[in-house]
């Protein structure tokens, strides 16, 4: 356990109780903070706060407190009501499950737990968060495929994206929740899906790699976006069927 986390959560939790009191149904840490994947200093806290009614009032409300919380590395929280959950959940099935796949619930309800996330929702919003990312990255590499430490941010700040969607289609194939990065790559590989590049550029972002020259970097986009686009078509065929 991380000790600096856990007051850091422990005095966002009191601050937001002590803001909206009968007004707030739950507290939740979600993301890599609430799995092994947190790195101090490097990833966001993410919270979701469960108001009864969200209003601009109660939102300006905290507005003093975020200076604070951003720099204690809390990224600005997520406010949603009951009706809003009810009405995006098959509008957002993949951050949704994301959710529910790491989270802890800090103060109040447990509502993650009786989501229901749809399969034919997830499937559909897969297919094109995937495709709108692959575009995306081309157009990215265009504009940093010269510059090595543009080409290595592009590679380093795009993997981790990808692999909220790759958590949702190793879900559609019914495999067990993945609990790290290296759980999703062992899943894809599992399904007959190539994903060396992916580790290697994973490895770049934890900096257990170095990132070489431009042409090595090069190469390496070459390979990534290969495998990408192999897994993209590989989710067109779950939506055929």
């Amino acid at each position: 356990m991380n000790d600096d986390l856990e007051a850091v959560l422990r005095q966002f939790t009191a601050d937001v109780v002590g803001l909206y009191d009968d007004q707030l149904l739950a507290v939740v840490l979600y993301g890599s903070a609430a799995s092994d994947e947190y790195v101090r200093g490097k990833s966001n806290i993410n919270c979701l706060i469960l108001l009864k009614e969200v209003t601009p009032q109660r939102l300006k409300k905290c507005s003093g407190h975020l200076r604070k919380w951003h720099d204690d590395g809390m990224a600005t929280p997520l406010f949603v009501d009951p009706p809003y959950v009810d009405s995006s959940i098959d509008v957002f099935p993949i951050e949704f499950l994301d959710m529910k796949q790491r989270y802890r619930t800090l103060h109040g309800q447990d509502f993650l737990r009786a989501l229901n996330v749809k399969p034919e929702h997830l499937r559909f919003q897969c297919e094109q968060e995937l495709k709108g990312k692959m575009l995306k990255l081309r157009q990215m590499y265009l504009e940093g495929s010269t510059s090595e430490a543009r080409l290595a941010a592009l590679l380093t700040k795009s993997i981790s994206s990808f692999m909220v969607f790759f958590r949702a289609l190793l879900f559609l194939k019914q495999m067990p929740a993945p609990h790290s990065v290296n759980d999703i790559l062992d899943g894809l590989s599992g399904l007959g899906l190539r994903v060396a590049a992916m580790g290697r550029v994973y490895d770049l972002k934890r900096k257990e790699a170095a990132p070489g020259n431009l042409e090595a970097l090069d190469s390496l986009f070459a390979e990534y976006l290969g495998e990408i686009q192999a897994t993209v078509e590989y989710v067109d065929t779950l939506q055929a069927g």
